[in-house]
């Protein structure tokens, strides 16, 4: 059995070449959390059901995280947590079967497990950030460039300018990492469920007390379960991977914000 890491689909839009597989998970993703936002801000009670509900308390978080990052609260909560969402989905929808749908080229799976988006999202960050350090101190923001002497100024650019580069790997690594185990755990399970191993199996513990199919039917079902595990253990990877991605943003907004930075 062959594995293609890596590969993409990839189509020429407007002289450029685009991953058109990365293009429309992600597309799927960011009009999922518009669907809900919109599902969630229609028809406001001053009573919320529990939708509505959900929803004030992910931004009531969201609101709270930004107390202390400076005079731009509105948003910083909303950057924060569209991260949040975009990246915790992303990550989580690389487990729904893609492989059911054959591509000619590459294959559907999370956004996050290409290395162009978790950059973008990085890149974002840093001007995110330096924007907000000009917004809330002026010019003498750059003044930490020049401390605490004149030499370190390359440094300290290029410590601003590696902690996107740090975001960005660590995202695309861990999410491609998980769905690389998940794949090679099926092909391991599609290759020890032949019919010979199903009919070797039957004959030496079942001594045909069953019939083959049922045994074949049994065992496909069991070995589906192989993978079941791992899957879990993404989810919780994608969980923290968002989180992380979060945190640090905050972070480095929070730093950039300092009066005494």
């Amino acid at each position: 059995m062959e594995f293609h890491i890596g590969e993409h689909w990839i189509v020429n839009i407007f002289g450029m070449n685009v991953h058109l597989d990365t293009l429309i998970t992600m597309w799927t993703v960011m009009g999922f959390i518009l669907l809900l936002s919109l599902i969630a801000s229609v028809n406001l009670k001053l009573i919320p059901n529990k939708f509505q509900a959900v929803f004030e308390n992910i931004v009531s978080i969201f609101v709270g995280m930004t107390k202390s990052l400076g005079k731009s609260t509105g948003a910083n909560a909303t950057l924060l947590m569209s991260l949040f969402l975009f990246i915790i989905l992303g990550n989580m929808i690389g487990q729904l079967p893609w492989k059911l749908i054959h591509l000619h080229q590459g294959e559907f799976a999370s956004p996050t497990n290409d290395i162009n988006v978790t950059a973008a999202l990085a890149v974002f960050v840093l001007i995110y950030y330096i924007y907000q350090g000009i917004n809330e101190k002026g010019l003498s923001y750059f003044k930490h460039y020049f401390k605490p002497m004149l030499f370190m100024t390359p440094f300290n650019i290029l410590e601003d300018f590696t902690r996107p580069l740090t975001l960005a790997v660590r995202l695309f690594a861990n999410i491609l990492a998980g769905e690389i185990l998940i794949m090679v755990l099926g092909g391991l399970v599609f290759m020890l469920l032949t019919p010979e191993s199903i009919s070797q199996f039957t004959q030496n513990f079942l001594h045909g007390l069953l019939p083959a199919s049922w045994v074949y039917n049994i065992g496909l079902f069991l070995g589906s379960l192989l993978p079941l595990p791992i899957m879990f253990f993404e989810l919780f990877v994608a969980f923290i991977q968002a989180l992380v991605f979060t945190l640090l943003t905050a972070a480095y907004i929070e730093t950039a914000t300092a009066k005494n930075h």
